[in-house]
């Protein structure tokens, strides 16, 4: 089963009006061929959307039982704005797979995977922050989806903890410490100045997010704590960070979101 995708700058307007990330790479087009880019590249989380839906009512049709699930996904090219994408899926017993292709010269751009997944552990913090009931549904309605869609519903949350975790001071703090001197206020502000490209995004979360009536989560307020940021690499090689963040409800962990972020290798003279 295939099906064909071709974003425009509206799509990256409607993602950073939720997000609040207007990288200019996504909007200004001297700037993205600056960078080597041949077009507006549209935000990898926008397009992962339509992955995370196709994904979703595939598995939908032939739900395992399992109690959580889990999302991969592999970005290794940039999704262009104005370019024909066709995503194909394959699907086995608790498993569909989905890969992103350019089809214009065929090359890979998202390899992703929705699958059967261990149960969520809890994370152990002292640092809980809350999210009220009507914040949740307020973002909800912000969404470049349908959130109250089941097949949308983990991908709206997953959405929510991205947009809390790059806005997160932590993990601010996190990559100032390979980025020294740099003036920024967000992970975002960063974005703008410094090449990073994310490489991969995993998500273990509650099937229930999936198969049961999502105005039971989107109308519930929920807490969420940062998980420390992994830090691994070099500026002459590039720096990688792995950071995280878990939500939780009052039944326990609902959906844990992991960012992997690359730099590119930064001057050291």
């Amino acid at each position: 089963m295939s099906m064909i995708f071709n974003y425009t700058v509206n799509d990256a307007e409607r993602w950073a009006k939720f997000s609040g990330d207007y990288n200019p790479i996504h909007f200004d087009l001297r700037h993205a061929q600056h960078l080597g880019q041949e077009q507006l590249t549209v935000h990898g989380m926008r397009a992962m959307l339509d992955i995370k839906y196709q994904l979703s009512a595939a598995l939908l049709s032939a739900m395992p039982q399992a109690d959580f699930l889990r999302f991969n996904v592999r970005l290794r090219q940039p999704v262009l704005c104005q370019t024909a994408y066709q995503l194909q899926l394959s699907q086995a017993v608790g498993v569909v797979n989905g890969e992103l292709r350019d089809m214009a010269n065929g090359e890979s751009c998202f390899n992703s995977k929705l699958r059967s997944g261990p149960t969520l552990e809890p994370v152990e913090s002292t640092k809980w922050m809350t999210l009220s009931a009507a914040e949740v549904y307020q973002s909800s309605q912000q969404f470049p989806g349908n959130a109250a869609e089941p097949t949308e519903c983990w991908g709206f949350f997953d959405a929510l903890l991205f947009k809390l975790l790059v806005a997160a001071p932590e993990t601010l703090a996190s990559a100032k410490q390979v980025l020294p001197g740099i003036q920024a206020d967000s992970l975002i502000d960063i974005f703008k100045h410094v090449p990073v490209i994310q490489t991969h995004h995993d998500v273990h979360f509650s099937a229930d997010l999936l198969r049961t009536d999502a105005h039971l989560f989107i109308r519930r307020g929920l807490q969420y704590t940062i998980e420390p940021t992994l830090i691994v690499g070099n500026a002459e090689d590039g720096w990688v960070l792995r950071a995280a963040i878990q939500a939780r409800s009052d039944a326990g962990p609902l959906i844990t979101t992991a960012v992997t972020l690359k730099t590119w290798p930064l001057a050291t003279h």
